[in-house]
């Protein structure tokens, strides 16, 4: 399936589970990313993590699309912690030089400056992600990503 139909493909999933999105990026490499929008967030939280309770937490939710055979870089962030769960699988994570197959329904939280890296295996792997921002008041973007390793010659 090409990239542009996995990227339609996962938009009607959007659609489907009620989940509108405020930013996408499908020019990334790898797949593509949705930002949640703020008036889907408690429809995102009941569908991928019922139990994660935000606590005055300073939380950005999005989904990753990782198409076959491709990966993120090996990367690290300063200031946020993520939470992971495989919406479409299986994907490969590997965290702190352990490598971990997740099938669809698993979960992963992943620590403040943790190495890691989402891996697309045969089929491509949809993720739905939360950031946890360490400090409201400066909050992580995508330019708080240490790449230690990259497919694509990012720094």
């Amino acid at each position: 399936m090409t990239k542009m139909k996995l990227i339609k493909k996962t938009e009607k999933w959007l659609q489907k589970n009620h989940l509108s999105f405020s930013l996408k990026d499908i020019e990334r490499p790898w797949g593509a990313f949705w930002h949640i929008s703020p008036d889907s967030l408690n429809n995102f939280l009941d569908l991928f993590f019922p139990n994660f309770n935000p606590n005055n937490q300073f939380i950005s939710p999005k989904i990753l699309l990782v198409e076959p055979h491709k990966r993120l870089s090996l990367q690290i962030h300063h200031k946020r912690s993520e939470e992971w769960y495989v919406v479409d699988g299986p994907v490969k994570v590997v965290a702190d030089n352990n490598e971990l197959i997740l099938e669809k329904g698993q979960s992963i939280t992943l620590k403040k400056e943790e190495t890691h890296r989402l891996c697309g295996l045969e089929k491509a792997g949809i993720v739905a992600e939360i950031w946890i921002h360490n400090d409201p008041s400066d909050p992580s973007t995508e330019e708080d990503i240490i790449r230690l390793e990259d497919d694509f010659t990012r720094n």
